[in-house]
């Protein structure tokens, strides 16, 4: 499904914005009447938006879910940067997924974009990610967790564009690891 955009122009406005520019020291009776009309729409553009997340052809996934067979590949290869999202209170109640580190939502700005590698080194005992790093993977708690989304949005607005994360959660993993 694609966005659209709609916008509406209008004659008054562009040429009370005109009139607004050529006397900007101050304006005469007459366009200060003019500027007071009430303003007919002239033009309609609908404009075509990117949709918000790029999505892979093998059904309609997007490219920045990770499933947990992908998953489960990743932490065997050692190849990926685990980040749990969650508070650390919950995360004493249930755990980590092996090799993960801990940086809450409300902490991650800072350890990613702020703190020194040494000081992130000495924090996590893990090298602090670089924006160009392909292997940083975000999970939260449950199926499609609204913090690793949020997450996920915040490391590709900062521009770490290769950003992913785990659609499953702890809850997925800890359940397949069961049964």
């Amino acid at each position: 499904m694609s966005a659209f955009r709609v916008i509406l122009f209008s004659r008054h406005a562009l040429r009370c914005s005109r009139s607004l520019s050529r006397h900007y020291a101050g304006l005469s009776a007459a366009n200060t009447r003019f500027c007071r009309e009430r303003a007919q729409p002239t033009q309609l553009f609908v404009q075509q938006q990117a949709p918000a997340r790029l999505y892979s052809k093998d059904n309609e996934t997007p490219w920045t879910d990770v499933k947990y067979d992908e998953l489960k590949a990743l932490i065997k290869s050692g190849h990926v940067q685990l980040v749990d999202v969650r508070e650390p209170e919950e995360i004493a109640s249930t755990g980590l997924l092996p090799g993960a580190i801990n940086i809450p939502l409300g902490r991650l700005h800072q350890a990613l974009n702020y703190m020194s590698d040494q000081a992130f080194q000495n924090k996590y005992q893990r090298p602090q990610p670089k924006k160009w790093d392909n292997n940083i993977l975000l999970y939260g708690q449950d199926f499609d967790s609204v913090r690793a989304n949020a997450a996920l949005e915040l490391l590709h607005k900062w521009g770490f564009i290769k950003a992913r994360h785990y659609i499953g959660g702890y809850a997925e993993w800890v359940a397949k690891q069961q049964g």
